[in-house]
């Protein structure tokens, strides 16, 4: 009969599974962001209430997003698996700043820094839970999936959501209500990254 020794390596131990919801729910967000600026059936409030073109509003609003993103993910996947919590806080704060500087800036400049901001948060949050989800060791494939699903309704009842609001109330309103949605996240990612502090682990995970 076998019997492991001191010796024998140890199989290392993946993050808890509900580790993944901060920021997993940053990254949701992050996507709903993306597309929330635009609609279905006609010209975007914040375009006409900003009075800029579909050209500006493509290259300001979208992006510069996309590529704020892009470059931030990697800063988000390397570290991430092993400082889920402190990156992820990070990404929080990036995308706070940028929502307050879309729903309260006067111009196309403002837009252009907050949805840079909004960017590098939402693709260091992006960067994180896939990090975190590739780590975990079981349920892997469902949590790809849901994560996934989720991903994609965010980015498709964005535009939905975001126009039936500013009908109603204005563009700037739509980026109030996505700041509170933020700092929800912020809270429950710091929450969660104390109670992953607290517990007995071979790796830290903050």
């Amino acid at each position: 009969m076998y019997l492991p020794t001191q010796n024998d390596p140890q199989p290392a131990a993946g993050p808890p599974w509900w580790l993944v919801i901060g920021p997993g729910f940053a990254a949701l967000i992050g996507l709903f962001l993306l597309t929330v600026i635009y609609r279905f059936d006609g010209e975007p409030a914040l375009q006409i209430d900003l009075g800029i073109s579909s050209q500006s509003l493509l290259l300001n609003g979208v992006v510069a997003y996309v590529v704020a993103a892009a470059l931030a993910f990697p800063a988000g996947l390397l570290p991430g698996a092993r400082f889920p919590t402190s990156v992820t806080v990070s990404a929080l704060v990036f995308m706070l700043l940028g929502v307050l500087l879309v729903a309260f800036g006067p111009s196309s400049g403002m837009l252009l820094v907050g949805r840079v901001l909004n960017g590098l948060g939402a693709g260091a949050a992006l960067g994180v839970t896939v990090a975190l989800i590739r780590r975990l060791r079981t349920g892997r494939g469902a949590a790809t999936g849901v994560t996934a699903g989720l991903g994609v309704l965010a980015l498709v009842i964005a535009p939905v959501l975001g126009g039936l609001l500013s009908d109603a109330t204005g563009f700037r309103i739509v980026f109030v209500v996505a700041a509170l949605f933020v700092f929800v996240a912020l809270v429950v990612a710091g929450i969660l990254g104390i109670v992953a502090l607290a517990k007995p682990k071979t790796v830290p995970y903050a």
